[in-house]
């Protein structure tokens, strides 16, 4: 991760071990409710906000502001999605073990185990597809290795991030809508 300077890296590291520390079950509940619902806005505001740059960006075919855009995509998700994925899934399983039981009521509140699995599913689409083609793009976007004009493979690269990206958005919202409405699945 070239993009990401020593000193960055230092202060990703402290705010996970924040995340982390404030996350632990010595907490009350409503804390754990909090910082649930807070993880959850991080995580959906940052991961619709860096497509709008990305789009905008896009539109404007100018490598140096693709390339801006495809480097602050990557701090952002460092910065706000990967903290907002521990606060939610850290105090979302603090709640669970406080309120309904623990392991049990994943498997027993068919909601919780829906909404765990296409919050995963998301993840793996993050991982396995996203992070690889946001540094294809960083890459592609280089204005100091490419001509003024946006390469093909650029583009091509951009689409497939929209692609799995707005897949990678719809399954934490359905699984947002889960979490509020608790439906029962019979």
């Amino acid at each position: 991760m070239r993009y990401i300077h020593r000193n960055e890296w230092l202060a990703y590291g402290v705010l996970v071990i924040a995340a982390v520390a404030v996350s632990l079950p010595l907490y009350p509940y409503r804390w754990h409710t909090f910082l649930h619902i807070a993880g959850a806005v991080v995580f959906l505001g940052n991961i619709i906000v860096t497509a709008a740059w990305m789009v905008m960006a896009e539109r404007t075919r100018s490598l140096p502001v693709i390339h801006f855009s495809a480097k602050a995509v990557i701090r952002a998700d460092l910065l706000f999605t990967f903290p907002g994925v521990l606060l939610i899934l850290m105090n979302g399983l603090a709640m669970v073990f406080a309120a309904w039981g623990g392991r049990d009521a994943i498997y027993q509140l068919t909601w919780i185990s829906v909404a765990l699995g296409l919050f995963t599913a998301s993840g793996v689409i993050w991982v396995g597809i996203l992070i690889p083609v946001q540094h294809r793009m960083a890459v592609l976007s280089d204005p100091n290795r490419y001509s003024n004009s946006p390469p093909p493979q650029l583009l091509s690269a951009v689409h497939k991030w929209y692609f799995w990206g707005g897949l990678a958005t719809a399954l934490p919202i359905c699984s947002l809508y889960l979490m509020v409405t608790k439906p029962s699945f019979g």
